[in-house]
């Protein structure tokens, strides 16, 4: 169950990336991962723009999630942002209801001439399931809110902008892989 569903989520961010360059949509897509409680995880950030003539400048969003099962912990920059000189920042929201924590995030791209940002990936969502999650729980991860704008100044809003769920797995502890499996292992 937990690889089909890893499967699927990649094939989904896959067809998303070919479906926008074919429908002129701007997608931002959020990974679907799995680990054991008390595991972190990463949550890959990916930009895919509906053209290359698409200058995304900035993304601001808000990122959903059911913080009974887990954590956020804290948001990493891709390489790519080094190269357009990018700034990222992910601040948790307060909340009094637990099962809807949410984070604020903004990812821009600063200095003259300003560069867009590029597809792929934007950064990464480090959270940590908690302690007490059942194997088998699926957290999902959703954009709440999401708009993106150009690097012309003043931005203009991005439009049309699709955004992509993604979603935390919790899986059983004698089911993680000792070893990550990457090309370059086998």
């Amino acid at each position: 169950m937990s690889i089909a569903r890893i499967i699927s989520g990649t094939l989904l961010i896959i067809f998303a990336g070919a479906g926008a360059a074919l429908g002129q949509v701007t997608i931002v897509s959020l990974g679907t991962v799995a680990g054991a409680a008390k595991t972190e995880v990463i949550v890959p950030v990916l930009l895919t723009p509906a053209t290359t003539e698409t200058k995304v400048g900035s993304i601001s969003a808000t990122i959903g999630f059911d913080g009974r099962t887990v954590t956020f912990l804290r948001a990493e920059k891709g390489f790519l942002l080094d190269g357009v000189n990018g700034k990222i920042q992910a601040q948790p929201k307060e909340n009094n209801n637990p099962g809807k924590s949410s984070l604020d995030l903004e990812v821009a791209t600063e200095g003259e001439p300003r560069k867009p940002l590029r597809g792929g990936l934007v950064l990464s969502l480090i959270f940590k399931i908690n302690d007490d999650t059942p194997a088998g729980t699926v957290a999902p991860v959703r954009f709440e809110k999401v708009a993106a704008g150009t690097t012309d100044s003043p931005s203009k809003p991005i439009e049309p902008l699709t955004p992509a769920p993604g979603s935390i797995e919790v899986l059983a502890p004698e089911s993680v892989p000792y070893v990550s499996c990457f090309f370059f292992t086998h």
